[in-house]
């Protein structure tokens, strides 16, 4: 039976959530309520009642096995044992939380081979593990090695996860006493002829490197012919080809013998490829999506965002993506020169796909900061404030420091007109823009930024304002190149997560919000973005236990306390509902959206005086909101 979010164990580990659930037992996140923010992994071991005795004891086994294996292990890259017990007639463990994804929820994400620089790295983390694993006495040896069994962390790492049918290699003994593993990526020596050793491991990652590579899951038992790779995916390497294929012989003699022969070669496939240069500055407007796509979740209303906390970002990293590289359509992700398709969605790189695209560019860039005659700033004109183009720089900086948005604005501009078209004058721009309610202005503006210097501020500051003019797909663009610069930054998970929200792209969504938490397990906004996504699919404990939590790291946040209020309606329960509400209004009375939300619940408990006074004070504080006059008719 699945744990509740909220249910306690031990009187210590919270359930926060349901991580994943196999053959043997289910893996749940939870909350160390005796050290705060610490978060932990426990797996329990399922009994079916309707398995046989023999059956039964033999999970038992199996479950015990890997308690003992666990207890043993001690390598950066495998999750670390903490603690075995049992409750309630069920039995756990509870071990480190490695946050990120696996690789298979990447390939799902994707829709396209994974890149081969990053596979390559992967891959090579993994063979670190196996050398530590098959380096034991006895050796160990993992039997169940595929893409949903190794962890990508937000810093890129590659880890090692579910030992479940690990087990120690016995010599002299010629076959396995359980034949265990995922036939795709299982080598013949699974099928019980001869003991599976560490050279089925190698087999196996080669396997898994061969649907990572491909995103096609490979025949099993089956070696691929020398070209076979490359003819799904035209860009990968020769050599890398050929250690796929010599790690997927049939023959255990003629793959690599050891784990570190395969990483030395595959160091050798990485080095090989054509080392990643920075991006040159160009003159060219920036690629922007084409506007179109519906939103899924309403927009959360100006004065419903300023009650939501400020968002700490980290410090901006410098790395550069890929030079003359193409830009994808559809996500923004910078793919290499020549390349067909994106390596992050699978979208198809076609000229006649780009070249609309670039129209489309060009139509939104032409409604950019207003330009000045150079004939009137030359002249010292009415529209060009007095003084070089340096003065009016310092004078809007000093303007934008002391909260003179309009005076920023002006000598923002005459900087420019003067020949001042620098990134730090169109990132001061957005500012003052953004301040005076011109989030468009404030968009192109960044955006204008990003393409004189690519930087992860610009580019995250402009996919802000395009989303509050309502352009999600064009601000899922500009967060994806963030991320390219700045992959370790929660605050663009998080983002790219709300977007994707708003494009009603759930799974994607909830992929990248839960890369965020996991670096900020307190952050508020994104356990409300999770909250929402969770009463999106009906999941409404899940959306409970997120929002309550939310509410407990940021007691003054509003729209926390609008969502569940939203939540608790949804599952009919109006009278906490309500209490939510109120709590919602009371911190942030200026907002619409949650006056109207206000409304529905006094509504919903028949108070329908107080329901009115609610919808008639949302449109006093927004007299075209057509909701509000639709609900005012109906009450």
């Amino acid at each position: 039976m699945t744990l509740a979010p909220g249910t306690t164990l031990q009187g210590r580990y919270r359930v926060l959530t349901r991580l994943g659930e196999g053959g043997m037992g289910s893996v749940y996140q939870v909350e160390d309520l005796t050290h705060p923010g610490a978060v932990w992994a426990v797996k329990e071991l399922l009994d079916d009642t309707s398995a046989s005795p023999e059956d039964v004891a033999w999970a038992h086994r199996r479950f015990d096995a890997e308690i003992h294996l666990m207890r043993q292990l001690r390598h950066p890259r495998i999750p670390r044992f903490e603690i075995a017990f049992a409750e309630n007639g069920h039995r756990y463990f509870v071990m480190e939380f490695i946050p990120g994804a696996n690789l298979e929820d990447r390939l799902a994400r994707t829709h396209a081979p994974l890149p081969e620089r990053d596979v390559l790295r992967w891959m090579m983390d993994i063979c670190d593990v196996l050398t530590y694993l098959h380096s034991q006495h006895p050796p160990i040896i993992v039997r169940d090695l595929k893409p949903g069994n190794v962890m990508v962390t937000p810093s890129g790492e590659a880890r090692l996860i579910d030992f479940g049918i690990a087990r120690t290699y016995k010599p002299g003994k010629i076959g396995n006493t359980e034949n265990l593993g995922t036939m795709t990526y299982a080598s013949p020596e699974h099928l019980g002829q001869t003991q599976t050793d560490a050279r089925s491991d190698i087999y196996s990652l080669g396997a898994t490197m061969y649907h990572l590579l491909t995103n096609t899951e490979p025949a099993p038992m089956e070696t691929p012919v020398s070209g076979s790779l490359r003819k799904l995916q035209p860009s990968l390497s020769a050599a890398t080809e050929a250690a796929v294929i010599r790690a997927m012989r049939l023959d255990p003699a003629a793959r690599f013998q050891s784990a570190a022969d395969m990483r030395d070669a595959l160091a050798r496939c990485l080095s090989a490829l054509t080392p990643t240069p920075s991006i040159p500055r160009r003159r060219n407007q920036p690629v922007i999506l084409p506007r179109g796509a519906t939103a899924a979740v309403p927009a959360v209303s100006p004065a419903a965002r300023s009650a939501r906390p400020a968002i700490q970002r980290a410090p901006a990293t410098r790395v550069t993506p890929p030079e003359d590289g193409t830009l994808c359509p559809r996500c923004g992700y910078l793919n290499r020169q020549g390349a067909r398709f994106c390596a992050r969605d699978g979208a198809p790189l076609t000229a006649a796909a780009l070249a609309h695209v670039s129209r489309v560019a060009h139509d939104i860039s032409a409604s950019s900061i207003p330009s000045r005659s150079p004939t009137a700033s030359r002249a010292g004109g009415p529209t060009s404030p007095g003084g070089t183009a340096e003065l009016n720089h310092q004078r809007a900086t000093d303007a934008l420091t002391t909260g003179r948005y309009i005076q920023a604005i002006r000598q923002g501009e005459a900087a420019l007109a003067k020949g001042r078209a620098t990134y730090d004058v169109y990132m001061l721009l957005g500012q003052a823009y953004a301040k005076q309610g011109r989030a468009a202005d404030a968009a192109n503006a960044y955006a204008q930024a990003a393409r004189l210097r690519p930087t992860s501020d610009a580019l995250i500051a402009e996919g802000e304002a395009r989303r509050t003019i309502h352009q999600p797909d064009v601000a899922l663009l500009a967060f994806t190149r963030a991320r390219q610069l700045d992959p370790r930054n929660p605050d663009i998970s998080y983002q790219i997560g709300e977007t994707c929200l708003e494009l009603g792209r759930l799974a994607e969504a909830e992929g990248d919000l839960r890369d965020a938490l996991s670096q900020r397990p307190r952050h508020a906004p994104t356990l409300v973005a999770l909250g929402r996504l969770h009463a999106m699919r009906k999941q409404w404990d899940d959306a409970l236990a997120m929002l309550k939590r939310a509410t407990e790291c940021d007691p003054p946040n509003a729209t926390a306390y609008l969502e569940l209020g939203r939540t608790l309606l949804g599952q009919k329960r109006p009278a906490e509902a309500l209490r939510a509400l109120e709590q919602s209004a009371a911190l942030a009375p200026a907002s619409a959206e949650i006056q109207i939300a206000l409304g529905v619940g006094f509504s919903a408990v028949g108070r329908r005086d107080a329901a009115r006074k609610a919808i008639r004070r949302a449109l006093e504080l927004d007299p075209a909101n057509t909701e509000a006059r639709h609900l005012l008719k109906q009450l």
